[in-house]
Parts: structure tokens; sequence; C-alpha cells
């Protein structure tokens, strides 16, 4: 019975990595609180981030956009029990912005005081992917840790 669901699992991980590739994202974007926090906290927190990048990038109406217009992206909430963080493979707008690793810190510390972030450009999506999606070969994983940045888009 456990080989089935480890089976389940890797075949859910490779389906992610998939489709974090098929976004083609141009940022690797780590989110910790540094402090301690649940999961729907997290999302709420990943939520109001990308909203404000969003308003940030592309401008007041920036909800009005489509979302092919506005960040978007995947992102994989891990160690939940202990130090939680998010890693997030974003595909950013197409708009000229100097230094979008100062602006996620700047957005991200608003939300957080004491969070952290680190920044990366994207080379290889895949490997990145394989690295992020790493706890959902864990029993403990749960789907909630899993949040799609379109999911606070209205449609």
């Amino acid at each position: 019975m456990e080989q089935n669901h480890k089976e389940r699992r890797q075949r859910l991980r490779d389906s992610y990595i998939e489709t974090a590739r098929q976004m083609q994202p141009n940022a690797f974007v780590t989110l910790t609180t540094n402090s301690t926090g649940d999961v729907l906290e997290m999302t709420r927190l990943i939520g109001r981030f990308c909203g404000m990048m969003d308003r940030e990038l592309c401008g007041h109406k920036w909800h009005t956009l489509s979302a092919a217009e506005r960040t978007d992206g995947i992102f994989f909430i891990e160690h939940v029990k202990t130090n939680i963080h998010a890693h997030g493979l974003l595909k950013f707008p197409d708009r000229p912005y100097d230094n979008l690793p100062a602006l996620t810190a700047l957005k991200w510390n608003r939300l957080t005081r004491a969070g952290e972030t680190n920044f990366q450009s994207i080379y290889d999506a895949e490997g990145v992917a394989n690295y992020c999606t790493k706890e959902i070969g864990r029993s403990t994983f749960d789907g909630d840790q899993v949040v799609l940045v379109g999911q606070f888009m209205k449609h």
C-alpha cells in the first residue's frame, strides 16, 4: 500500500515540475516569515505579495489586467511546523523595472516585518522545480502547500 502512495506522490510531483516548466518562469523567489505561521496565513501573505508586486509593476489598475499581463507562477510551502517558507517559480510581467530583487524584498518586508527573501533568475526551470517540489514525496505533504498565483485573480 505504501508503494502505491509513493508512486502517486511521485506522479503528482512530476506533474507540478512539468507545469512549472511550461509556465516559463523568469524568477525563483523564496519567501520566509521568520516566525511561526500556518499554511493558510502563508497563502494569504503570498496573495498580498503578488498583488503588491503587480501594483508596482503594472500600475494602479493592475487588478483589471488579464492573467497573461500580470505576475503568474506557483509556490510550494515547506517546513510548515518549523521554519515555514515558500519557494516560488514566478513569471513577472514583461515590464521595465530596474531591480526586481530589491522590490521583492521591499514588498515582502512590508508584509512580514522580519521576513526575508531570496531572488534568483531562472536558467533551468525544471531543475529549480525539482528542488521546489522535494517535500511532495513525503507522507506529511498536504495539497494546500501548493499555491497557484492564479487563484488570487478574477477570471
